[in-house]
């Protein structure tokens, strides 16, 4: 698979993977410590008007490429080119949205068109599909964290999760079976289910709302596997207690040689998310 990271944001993640030998990463920003190099503009817009041609360092076609960008950087506006010229390929976009309260006006505004056009682009079937992220979700998810090392931990947890559910839909279950969501519900979110605590808790990283499709993938070694005779049922349990209305889930259960057990889970959504206000409980088909 193929990681391409825009800006500052997007290159920091898409660097987290290379940790991982299935990912061949590409950065791209203004900094002479990217992988590609591009002129820095003043502008949003020019970013769009000015994007140069890079079709011959990225030069890759028919592959899995996952794009990470973060919307309120000036530097998004360049994304929609950077689409273009890899538009060859199964395109997922991992969609980064920071802290809204803690930015400006202008970067707001940037935010809303980027992640608007994005979310449109993948349920038009532009993109495989939009994996979006809120840094303020995520951290509430993984909990105190120190200053020195802050982003590295989130953008960790971008990574493992991502890569993970990668692993896990490349992989055949030892049980469990899965529904294929609908060609419309391409904007969605990954998540975690901590299911060692006294309750499985889901903790989503983006406030996803509309989902149709939810898929948990279980990751327990073969010693629980063997000998966990509450376990089954204990998962059986909380999949089912997530069905109802519209939405359809289903779940996988693979063996893996780590000490904890895990779970990690992506949810589907057809609905653009920043319509979600404007619909007025109106049926969503």
């Amino acid at each position: 698979m193929i990681v391409v990271g825009l800006g500052q944001a997007g290159c920091n993640v898409a660097k987290a993977f290379s940790k991982f030998p299935q990912y061949q990463v590409y950065t791209i920003d203004t900094t002479a410590e990217a992988d590609i190099t591009i002129k820095k503009q003043n502008s949003h817009e020019d970013y769009d008007t000015h994007f140069p041609d890079l079709s011959k360092k990225l030069q890759f076609s028919n592959e899995e490429v996952f794009v990470v960008v973060c919307g309120s950087g000036q530097i998004s506006g360049a994304c929609l080119r950077l689409l273009e010229q890899i538009k060859n390929n199964n395109i997922t976009v991992v969609y980064i949205q920071p802290d809204l309260d803690l930015v400006g006006e202008i970067p707001r505004l940037q935010e809303k068109i980027v992640s608007n056009i994005l979310q449109e682009y993948a349920r038009s079937g532009a993109l495989s599909k939009i994996i979006m992220i809120d840094n303020g979700c995520l951290e509430k998810t993984l909990g105190p964290m120190s200053i020195i090392g802050y982003y590295d931990t989130l953008n960790q947890a971008i990574v493992n999760t991502i890569h993970m559910i990668n692993v896990f839909k490349n992989s055949e279950p030892v049980i469990g079976s899965f529904i294929e969501p609908s060609e419309m519900s391409r904007i969605t979110t990954v998540g975690i289910v901590k299911i060692d605590a006294s309750e499985e808790e889901e903790n989503w990283f983006y406030d996803l709302q509309n989902a149709r499709e939810v898929v948990y993938y279980y990751g327990i070694n073969e010693d629980d596997l063997k000998n966990d005779e509450t376990l089954f049922k204990k998962i059986n349990s909380f999949v089912k207690s997530k069905v109802g209305g519209n939405i359809n889930v289903s779940y996988g259960i693979f063996k893996t040689t780590y000490e904890q057990k895990y779970c990690y889970c992506i949810k589907y959504s057809s609905v653009v998310q920043s319509y979600i206000e404007l619909l007025d409980d109106q049926e969503i088909s």
